[in-house]
C-alpha cells in the first residue's frame, strides 16, 4: 500500500512565488484517520524548502509499505533558511474547499527562546495555521502582528 493511494491520496501544493519561503504540501487526511490534534481536525501541512525535497517528499508518498505510516519525512529536519525578521506569509489555495495558510518564519533570535521545546517550531522555524476563510486568517493576522509590534518587534507580512 502507497500513501499516496491512501493517507494521502487527496493532497494539494501551496506554492510560492517568494523565493525565501517554502512551499506547503497539503495532506486531507481521509476521515477515518482524521483527529481533533491536525489543523481543521483533518489537514496534515509538510513543509517543503527545496525542489530536491519535493521529490524526496514524492518518492517517500509512493514507496509501497506493509502498514500506514504518518507522512513526517519532513517534519523534524532543519530549517535552510531563517531570516532576520518575522514573516507571517499568507498562502491562498487555488481549488476551492481548501484552507487559508498563515505560516509564520521565525528568525533565530526567537527560535532560541523556545529551544528546549523541539515539538513547538516544525522544522525548528515555523508555525502553521489553518482557516476555512480568508477573512478569518486576516484577522488572526492582524492580531498576531498587533501583538508582536507591542513587543518592538520587527515583522513583515507576505502574500504568497
Amino acid at each position: 500500500m502507497k500513501l499516496s493511494d491512501s493517507l494521502a491520496a487527496g493532497r494539494h501544493i501551496y506554492s510560492t512565488t517568494v523565493p525565501t519561503l517554502p512551499d506547503i504540501v497539503v495532506i486531507d487526511v481521509p476521515p477515518d484517520f482524521a483527529a481533533p490534534s491536525l489543523p481543521l481536525g483533518r489537514y496534515y501541512p509538510i513543509i517543503v524548502e527545496t525542489a530536491l525535497e519535493r521529490l524526496e517528499l514524492e518518492h517517500f508518498l509512493d514507496l509501497p509499505r506493509s502498514r500506514l505510516i504518518a507522512p513526517a519525512l519532513l517534519d523534524r529536519r532543519s530549517s535552510h533558511g531563517q531570516g532576520t525578521e518575522i514573516k507571517l506569509c499568507h498562502y491562498d489555495a487555488a481549488d476551492a474547499g481548501w484552507p487559508f495558510i498563515l505560516l509564520c518564519q521565525w528568525p533565530t533570535s526567537c527560535t532560541n527562546l523556545v529551544s528546549s521545546s523541539p515539538n513547538m517550531l516544525a522544522r525548528g522555524a515555523y508555525t502553521i495555521e489553518m482557516f476555512p476563510t480568508a477573512l478569518e486568517r486576516a484577522e488572526e493576522t492582524l492580531k498576531l502582528w498587533a501583538s508582536l509590534c507591542e513587543y518592538g518587534l520587527s515583522t513583515t507580512v507576505v502574500t504568497c
